[in-house]
């Protein structure tokens, strides 16, 4: 795992907010294996960053956007991803033991082999593009489909 100062990961989601807007100077950020161990990562705009096997354990995330993130074996333990986006991100073999999907929006995720023990997904949003662990029911979580 690899450990960030405040003030490079100032600049690193500086350089992406360039990238997702196609300004000169930007950069994809690329985080993978950091440790943000309970950070505070509210409503920060980390779509389609590469944040795979990072741990992000008992950090708030809630209103993060990772739309097209990939956080494929991430270790998420804990995180609140409430009213966060995480529209077609690709969060195959997270251990996301005990997270709160509060209000979050699961469309296109992929969740495949993901460890969901004790997460809550109160009014979360899926479709049916939306990957499952095996066995898992959404919907008595307290998912709710949305069809479009």
């Amino acid at each position: 795992m690899k450990k960030y100062l405040y003030e490079d990961v100032v600049i690193i989601f500086d350089k992406h907010k360039k990238y997702l807007a196609g300004e000169e100077g930007g950069e994809k950020a690329e985080l993978a294996e950091a440790d943000f161990y309970g950070t505070d990562f509210s409503f920060v705009n980390l779509a389609k960053a590469n944040l795979e096997r990072a741990s992000f354990r008992r950090s708030n995330i809630m209103g993060i956007n990772l739309e097209e993130a990939n956080l494929k074996d991430a270790n998420m333990k804990r995180a609140c991803f409430a009213n966060a986006n995480l529209k077609n991100a690709n969060m195959e073999g997270a251990f996301l033991k005990g997270c709160n999907f509060d209000e979050a929006d699961l469309r296109g995720t992929n969740l495949k082999g993901a460890h969901l023990e004790d997460a809550y997904f109160g009014n979360a949003k899926y479709d049916q593009n939306t990957i499952w662990p095996d066995g898992f029911d959404p919907e008595v979580a307290g998912a709710v489909l949305i069809k479009e």
